[in-house]
């Protein structure tokens, strides 16, 4: 069971030296002359753009950064993102971003605050279907994909994911679309997951 921390009140000393840390380490990854980044990628505060990149996690709890470390070498932190608690679950994973471009810079790095993301193929090539943990007809495990298909979940994680209900996830593994099957179900055999969010606790990524 997920037993949240009882919030203490931090010293002031401490507060000062993590926004200290926090400052050293955007300065050391985006670098103090900001040959890497730019501010939003040339776009002005307020525009909305779309970012291809790698989700990254730097500094240590309570001062951890959540970056984007783009495909063109340009770091993006990522705040104030209503989407951010997901984002830090796709570690090191491939994402695409639709943002706005906040007026603040924090070092050298231009601020975004995503709307919405799509996860990329991983290396394997395969692309990770996104989407809820739901009971299907039978009562079984189904993931409700945002691509507006039920898939009914197959093989060894079957009976695992009846315990994720309601709970949003990206799965990768052999897909089979309705239209190919002779009972018009959509099906996946999973081969590997990830839980984005679940209400209650928080759960690594598999």
């Amino acid at each position: 069971m997920f037993v949240p921390l009882k919030q203490k009140r931090v010293p002031g000393w401490l507060a000062v030296a993590g926004c200290l840390l926090c400052s050293f380490v955007v300065l050391s990854v985006c670098g103090c002359g900001g040959s890497k980044s730019r501010n939003g990628d040339g776009s002005t505060p307020g525009e909305t753009v779309y970012v291809k990149g790698k989700i990254s996690l730097r500094g240590s709890t309570p001062f951890e950064l959540l970056l984007l470390e783009a495909d063109d070498d340009t770091f993006y932190m990522i705040d104030s993102s209503p989407l951010a608690e997901e984002l830090k679950r796709l570690e090191d994973m491939s994402v695409g971003v639709n943002a706005t471009v906040l007026p603040q810079v924090k070092g050298d790095a231009p601020a975004l605050s995503v709307q919405s993301y799509e996860l990329l193929r991983l290396p394997t090539g395969e692309r990770p279907i996104i989407g809820v943990v739901a009971q299907g007809g039978n009562g079984a495990a189904i993931i409700r994909g945002e691509d507006g298909k039920d898939y009914v979940i197959e093989g060894d994680f079957k009976d695992l994911f009846a315990s994720y209900m309601g709970a949003k996830v990206w799965v990768v593994g052999e897909a089979h679309s309705g239209t190919q099957q002779r009972d018009g179900r959509s099906t996946v055999m999973i081969s590997q997951y990830g839980i984005i969010l679940e209400s209650g606790r928080t759960l690594d990524i598999k």
